[in-house]
């Protein structure tokens, strides 16, 4: 037999609303923003569940589908078109925060599970740039944002000589440099606060890794006017490199993850694999 990863998406509408009662109307501001609107607001959310363990050999199947549809879509049903604060009980205490519904998902799924069946993951997707991870550790989660720079580059080595140079980087060794706009997706991993329902606010995370690109790279000629790249070539792995250490100073211990995407079919990561 052979250890084994499935996983299943799901999709559901909720609305949710952000407030902490014992806080007063600007404090929640500005804590919340515009999240604090007593209607509340709306996700289409995307539920991407992992489970893992052993290929059964007759089956070759780590769980047949149709049982994690049945297992999973039963939990998700609940939450379907439902106002999370009010309609379910699970947060008339905590925050909806993506951190305590991904945490709260791990919660009701895990005990349907048969026998040999665990889950690895649970990933609940806000929107398309904004999502967050749980892994089953008590207090802890995952909390990630895709942004976006736009950059120019040229690939060259003054270790090598021209020929070399046209030779290893081909069309990326043009002079006159090229551009992409990359996509950087920031993961920050900590304890989820007992009062917020946070790993880290959203704006706290936006104006950290904005300012960063913002005033580093975004517009820049990599290879000319960035100075990290006076020695060395202005690769996307050097390119990483910098972006981590850059947001390490300004998110501590808590980065988690970054990966970086050139185009379509060129990634980069560091620290944990994305495990997409």
């Amino acid at each position: 037999m052979s250890f084994g990863y499935i996983t299943r998406r799901f999709r559901f509408c909720a609305s949710h609303r952000y407030w902490v009662s014992g806080w007063d109307e600007e404090q929640n501001q500005a804590v919340f923003g515009s999240r604090t609107s007593k209607y509340g607001h709306g996700h289409n959310y995307t539920l991407d569940v992992t489970l893992k363990g052993d290929v059964n050999p007759i089956t070759g199947m780590v769980i047949n589908l149709s049982e994690v549809k049945k297992i999973i879509g039963a939990v998700v049903s609940r939450f379907d078109h439902a106002f999370l604060n009010v309609d379910l009980p699970y947060f008339h205490k905590i925050q909806p925060t993506a951190e305590n519904v991904a945490r709260i998902f791990w919660q009701l799924i895990e005990p349907d599970l048969p026998e040999g069946v665990f889950l690895h993951r649970v990933r609940l997707y806000t929107t398309e740039s904004v999502f967050a991870e749980y892994f089953g550790s008590e207090d802890e989660a995952v909390f990630s944002k895709r942004f976006v720079f736009s950059a120019t580059h040229r690939l060259n080595s003054d270790k090598l000589k021209d020929e070399e140079n046209r030779i290893v980087y081909g069309k990326c060794n043009n002079k006159h440099g090229h551009g992409h706009n990359y996509a950087v997706i920031v993961s920050v991993r900590k304890p989820i606060d007992s009062v917020t329902g946070m790993t880290i606010p959203l704006k706290v995370l936006e104006e950290k890794v904005r300012n960063f690109l913002k005033t580093e790279l975004q517009g820049k000629r990599l290879d000319m006017e960035v100075p990290y790249f006076s020695d060395k070539p202005a690769t996307s792995e050097n390119l990483i490199a910098f972006i981590h250490a850059g947001l390490e100073q300004e998110l501590g211990p808590f980065l988690y993850r970054i990966k970086l995407k050139e185009t379509d079919n060129n990634f980069f990561e560091t620290g944990e694999l994305f495990d997409e």
